[in-house]
């Protein structure tokens, strides 16, 4: 009989989608392997997308939960809890907690982001919040049920959905924006202006280009935010919606190749051999997408190569599909804010419906739906084949099904 080859062994670090999906992947391709997943929360892969449900308690946070414990160990994957990996060694390949060292043949870093909290004089002052985790999303309900005041520093997604479950909960919201329109990311001037409308008629209030420069306090806790042209805005709370950075500190101490993140291949290999790197920690053909569908699609493809087999990634179409404030909207491509190239428009601000395909040449390159999505996905079929539509082009939004399937 020939000898029993000994388990591979895979780390996982962080258990977010990329993480998550990385180990269905590798158990799919290597029934036998043994698989740890590490993350320094305490809770299990959950949607970060729905935390501000937690806050305007809509929901409780086990509601959250994608992947729990029992769907981890019926794959026999070992879950660590609120175990922070603190550092790697190379030689033999070792991750290092407070609790142990743990020996790896493949090794995932799927760490990905942190709230971007912009130079504030006055952001670390109590009452200051981002929201990230689950942890900050308690903290955050927590506080609510004193305060009847909240300023949200941030006017994309999370910003506003995070404005919305204060509101929610009876709080007078007032959303600063640094942009001169809400969703600069996703929308353009026409698009966020209908938004701003819809929204002010629920309550909310924005002051919208112009930049915090201060949150003053009594020493101790928060309590006004100064803004550039002088106007003070009092508050109980201030929640920090600025963005995310990718977490670097493990990928910087054992020195792979970075830019504005870990770079990674089309296998997802990062610059040191056996240890690779998906997710919002990651940048790929120089791109950083901080997407779900991404860190999904990057996650499926490093476990598959950790394991043995083949995948490559090239890509992901930059699109979000969402509600925002149950308002439903979906943006993709280039969206040209400025208005220069070629569009196909419909707007209809009574209904708060806002409809945009950006044309070059006879080509989709980019869509914005606002209000009403209906043929979005014969629309983004269009956008990511880059089909050409001959004589199509100018009565998309009128006709979408001449698209075809």
């Amino acid at each position: 009989m020939g000898e029993r080859r000994m388990a591979r062994r895979y780390l996982v670090v962080g258990a977010g989608v990329a993480g998550v999906t990385a180990c269905q992947s590798i158990r799919d391709n290597d029934p036998e392997g043994d698989i740890r997943l590490f993350t320094d929360e305490s809770y299990p892969f959950y949607s970060r997308m729905r935390l501000p449900e937690v806050v305007s308690s809509k929901v409780e946070p086990e509601r959250l939960v994608l992947r729990g414990p029992a769907w981890l160990e019926e794959r026999g994957i070992r879950f660590h809890p609120g175990e922070k990996i603190e550092g790697i060694r190379l030689d033999p390949l070792t991750v290092i907690s407070a609790r142990g060292q743990y020996r790896a043949d493949k090794l995932l870093l799927a760490t990905g982001g942190y709230s971007f909290v912009p130079p504030i004089h006055g952001a670390g002052l109590g009452g200051v919040f981002c929201l990230r985790t689950m942890a900050d999303a308690l903290q955050i309900r927590d506080q609510a049920q004193q305060a009847t005041k909240a300023l949200v520093i941030g006017g994309g997604v999370l910003g506003l959905e995070l404005g919305n479950a204060l509101r929610a909960r009876g709080l007078e919201v007032t959303v600063v924006e640094v942009f001169d329109r809400l969703l600069p990311r996703q929308t353009d001037p026409g698009a966020a202006s209908i938004l701003q409308k819809t929204m002010e008629q629920m309550g909310f209030r924005f002051r919208l280009g112009v930049r915090p420069v201060e949150i003053r306090g009594d020493g101790k806790r928060a309590r006004a935010v100064l803004l550039q042209d002088g106007q003070s805005l009092e508050g109980d709370m201030f929640l920090i919606s600025a963005g995310v950075r990718p977490r670097l500190e493990l990928a910087k101490a054992v020195g792979l190749t970075m830019d504005k993140a870990v770079v990674v291949n089309d296998r997802m290999e990062t610059s040191i051999q056996d240890i690779y790197a998906a997710g919002d920690c990651v940048q790929h053909r120089g791109l950083y997408y901080g997407i779900w569908p991404a860190a999904e699609q990057q996650g499926l493809v490093a476990g598959t190569n950790m394991a043995g087999a083949e995948a490559s990634y090239t890509g992901t179409l930059m699109s979000n599909q969402l509600k925002v404030l149950g308002i439903d909207l979906l943006a993709a491509g280039e969206t040209d804010p400025e208005g220069s190239l070629e569009a196909e428009l419909v707007c209809d601000p009574p209904r708060g419906v806002y409809r945009k395909i950006v044309y070059k040449d006879d080509r989709i390159v980019g869509t914005i739906l606002l209000g009403d999505i209906s043929g979005h996905k014969k629309i983004l079929r269009a956008l990511e084949e880059g089909r050409s539509l001959g004589s199509l082009k100018g009565s998309v939004l009128r006709d979408p099904d001449a698209l075809g399937d």
